[in-house]
């Protein structure tokens, strides 16, 4: 079988990781697999080609058995040209609301036209993966040929310059404070401004927030106005930065949108407490055993959920970990993936 991925760029993002896992999969597997992207963006290597693509020109979609774009763009183009494509099958996997994605990045009226234009896209495909049960529940009606496959991981141990993050988190810890931590996409969807507030309210925690975005420079300001610079350090990206969470005592997760957090079961396998914003992509997979769950803007919840993370640690690490490899591991990801893969070709 013959695979081509579609993606917007290589960018460190979650749905370039799930399909560099599939990649890794089904070329382990024998599968022919190349990559086509648009942005010259080259943070995550595939090993398999990978080519550089523009938007208005179609590669040669029947050389492959199977076409599976992520994210917007890539769905666009696929539509655009879907009447060229006359054997292969086409698979778009669905990562988020599509309506709250937009309407954080690009807001209310852009959000209400492309969500529209987003959904009409999908149709020709022939068979469109919601990666939860909210998201399948929320497109069931609105999208035919939907399949429910859950996302997988796995934990990488290749090391990245780690050193200034734990020196930091040490230098915390030897202040007799409790650390959080997060890694992400700085962008306002993913909510970070609430740890910030929390650290006003308390002075017994710090905060390590790893990752680059738009929403950065407001993080800063904030922090630098309410005078907290000797309780919260910024740190780009880092490769696999789930690997200085066991330095740390809490991953923090206080989106205001998720599809499925491909972070917080990082935090799981590798052994953290996690605190999550109460909102379906999470608390429908997840119980209040294994995760540490608050409302979203409430400060005074968030605090509890901290508390809670912090004395339950233990066992929430536990069942957190034991929910991950048990329903979400990356072979049971890939298998139902190449099951579906090959349903289509019959």
């Amino acid at each position: 079988m013959k695979i081509a991925y579609i993606l917007p760029s290589l960018a460190a993002k979650a749905p370039i990781f799930l399909a560099k896992c599939l990649s890794d999969y089904f070329i382990q597997q024998g599968f022919y697999v190349e990559v086509f992207y648009f942005d010259e963006i080259n943070q995550v290597s595939f090993n398999c080609r990978t080519s550089r693509i523009s938007i208005s020109e179609p590669i040669m979609f029947d050389d492959f058995q199977i076409i599976h774009s992520h994210m917007m763009r890539p769905d666009k183009y696929v539509a655009k040209f879907s009447k060229l494509i006359k054997k292969a099958k086409c698979v778009s996997t669905i990562h988020c609301n599509i309506y709250d994605d937009l309407l954080w990045s690009y807001g209310k009226i852009v959000s209400l036209i492309y969500s529209q234009k987003w959904l009409k896209w999908l149709l020709p495909f022939d068979a469109t993966v919601q990666i939860n049960d909210y998201l399948m529940n929320l497109y069931n009606k609105k999208l035919s040929n939907n399949v429910l496959i859950y996302n997988g991981v796995s934990i990488s141990y290749e090391q990245d310059d780690y050193s200034e993050i734990i020196t930091k988190i040490e230098s915390y810890k030897n202040k007799q404070l409790s650390v959080l931590c997060s890694y992400s996409g700085i962008v306002k969807r993913k909510g970070l401004m609430q740890i910030l507030k929390l650290l006003k309210t308390r002075s017994d925690l710090a905060y390590v927030c790893i990752g680059e975005g738009d929403e950065r420079r407001n993080l800063i300001k904030y922090v630098k106005k309410n005078k907290l610079e000797e309780r919260v350090s910024f740190f780009n990206f880092k490769k696999n930065p789930y690997l200085v969470l066991p330095y740390t005592d809490v991953f923090v997760m206080p989106s205001y949108s998720e599809g499925f957090s491909l972070a917080l079961l990082e935090a799981g396998l590798i052994g953290c407490s996690a605190v999550c914003s109460n909102i379906p992509a999470i608390n429908i997979p997840f119980s209040s055993s294994e995760v540490s769950f608050f409302e979203l803007d409430n400060i005074d919840s968030l605090s509890k959920a901290v508390d809670s993370a912090l004395k339950n640690k233990l066992s929430n690490n536990e069942a957190l970990r034991h929910s991950v490899v048990e329903k979400y591991s990356v072979e049971l990801m890939c298998e139902k993936y190449k099951n579906l893969y090959i349903s289509l070709q019959q």
